[in-house]
């Protein structure tokens, strides 16, 4: 049996070694001349084959890996007659060749009018009549160049976060795999090239968290790469402000704020009051943050329900008395100059928890009287909340209140990681935000909620950058009053009551009210906004009462309440109607 084995061993290899071996090592294909082309126009591709050892009955030629993409094709080689085969071929037929014999030959392609992008060739060699390739090697061509992408996103003209979302396509009349490039220009110049991928398919570029753009004003654009490299023409130029902010409640690190903020990031928010209890986080992570160059600020979560846990907490913790637990976690002593750095806002924070049974009008003083008192301190106020959906925190809460629409707004519109225009300003999911509270843009919004990086739990804005372009204010007090009341009879016989308000103070005095009112024997009940009144300014409100409130010609009492950050006053008067 053995004997026989090796028999069989030794005829399989007298039969394998009667066929000819196959490989590169039997020629080579060399090409000259350029690998580019014009749609519809006839280009000539030189090229020749050199046969490194005797080969009998064979075929050199070119197939088409891509032929549909061609108007005419034509392969020339002196001496030869051309063979064209239903396949998409084209080749010659040679009885024999010797050695180290050199074929040259010239390849002339027209692809079609429309056609951009790569056409690809296989030149062979082969025994007639068979598919294996002797031989053979692969030629690439760029034809024209690929159209311009359209970019879809970022949107032109917006205000957007240091970590944007590009999106866009390059629609091609014969698809194929591409690659894009995205050219940024501004104060981080940065080219992008992503991996290639289908044409005709859209595009989604994430700028990673921790690897964005500096502050300022950009452009951007793309264009498409072929297969080879050949680029394409470049997209129309958008125009765009790039601000972004951190805020977060946990202890940051001194190298993840630094990292932070060599990605862009600009802005940073400690959480300092949680409506019950201090944050203590708050002092250290804003003399981090300033250490790492963030304009720092600080918020207080305020409670509508006394619920703080803090020994010796009030019975009324006002408004004031929570921005005071806000300052001291962060180190606040006495007046701002105790802090180590520019604390550019102190931000009170309304949101679904904490809200208690108080009226609305309530709780627009409780805010007035934190505002009013962070003013008074020293620092920029400004409002945090939502309004949107679901979430109509304060609509809700403080009854549609358009008290503080003169303070930069923070609005919260969070959205999914994959949200193509969550970062954009006057955007939420894509539609115009929709104002409220009498906000008729807002400064900033917080589009990204609890999201871990390097490893730290953030939150993530998108600002105008004007907002943070301040310096904090000096500290002073208000003092409003009614400058003036003047009463007349319109032609209905109603009487027209118009008090005008002053603030002959050092600081704007915020949410400024008008509240009940009594005209001789008639009373009108709730507070009109009259809102911010600057130092040395004066805002006015109208009362309108029935005739039946006195006679014309008489002398009644007038009686109103104004109502501040620093609680209400009733003034009391005789007027004459007239």
């Amino acid at each position: 049996m053995q004997r026989f084995t090796n028999s069989v061993v030794m005829m399989l290899i007298c039969i394998l070694c009667m066929v000819p071996a196959i490989g590169y090592g039997q020629g080579d294909f060399t090409f000259f001349g350029s690998n580019e082309a014009d749609p519809g126009v006839i280009s000539t591709h030189a090229g020749k084959v050199t046969f490194a050892q005797n080969l009998s009955n064979i075929e050199f030629g070119v197939r088409f890996d891509t032929h549909n993409y061609f108007q005419s094709t034509l392969l020339e080689s002196p001496g030869l007659s051309a063979y064209v085969a239903r396949v998409p071929e084209i080749f010659f037929r040679l009885s024999e060749v010797q050695a180290n014999e050199i074929r040259d030959f010239n390849l002339k392609i027209a692809p079609k009018s429309d056609y951009r992008g790569v056409i690809t060739f296989t030149f062979f060699c082969r025994f007639q009549n068979t598919r294996q390739y002797l031989f053979s090697k692969v030629y690439s061509v760029s034809v024209g160049q690929l159209p311009a992408p359209a970019m879809t996103v970022p949107v032109a003209n917006e205000n957007i976060a240091c970590s944007p979302v590009f999106r866009g396509v390059a629609n091609l009349t014969y698809p194929q795999d591409i690659q894009y490039q995205i050219e940024v220009t501004g104060p981080t110049n940065k080219t992008i090239t992503l991996p290639a991928q289908p044409s005709n398919n859209t595009f989604t570029y994430y700028t990673p968290l921790e690897d964005g753009f500096q502050p300022g004003n950009y452009t951007w654009r793309t264009r498409a790469l072929d297969s080879r490299g050949k680029p394409g023409l470049w997209s129309g130029i958008y125009n765009n402000v790039v601000y972004g902010g951190l805020d977060m409640a946990g202890t940051a690190s001194q190298s993840f704020l630094n990292s932070m903020r060599a990605a862009g990031w600009s802005s940073f928010f400690a959480a300092a009051w949680g409506g019950r209890n201090i944050w203590t986080p708050a002092a250290t992570n804003l003399i981090r943050a300033n250490n790492a160059g963030f304009k720092v600020a600080a918020y207080a979560f305020l409670n509508f329900d006394n619920s703080s846990t803090i020994a010796g907490a009030p019975a009324n913790q006002t408004g004031q008395w929570q921005v005071d637990q806000g300052l001291k976690a962060i180190g606040f002593v006495g007046n701002k100059s105790s802090l180590p750095y520019d604390l550019k806002y102190f931000m009170i924070d309304i949101e679904n928890a904490y809200q208690g049974t108080m009226a609305p009008d309530d709780r627009v003083q409780r805010i007035a009287e934190a505002v009013q008192h962070v003013r008074n301190l020293g620092f920029w106020p400004m409002i945090y909340t939502r309004n949107e959906g679901s979430n109509q925190w304060w609509n809700l809460y403080t009854n549609s209140s358009d008290e503080f629409r003169e303070m930069p707004l923070w609005d919260s519109k969070p959205e999914v990681g994959t949200a193509i225009y969550k970062d954009h300003l006057t955007l939420s999911n894509g539609s115009p935000w929709v104002p409220y509270g009498g906000w008729e843009v807002r400064g900033g919004k917080q589009y990204y909620l609890d999201v871990t990086v390097l490893g730290h739990r953030v939150d993530f804005s998108v600002w105008d950058p004007e907002v943070w372009n301040v310096n904090s204010p000096d500290p002073g007090a208000i003092n409003v009053y009614p400058a003036n009341v003047s009463i007349v009879r319109t032609a209905t016989n109603t009487y027209k009551v118009t008090v005008t308000l002053a603030n002959n103070g050092t600081v704007e005095a915020y949410g400024v009210r008008l509240g009940n009112a009594t005209l001789g024997a008639q009373s009108l009940t709730g507070r009109q906004t009259l809102g911010l009144i600057a130092p040395d300014g004066s805002r006015a409100g109208v009362y309108e009462f029935p005739f039946s409130a006195g006679n014309p010609g008489t002398s009644v009492q007038l009686s109103f309440t104004v109502w501040t950050g620093n609680g209400s006053q009733t003034h009391t008067g005789f007027v004459n109607l007239p």
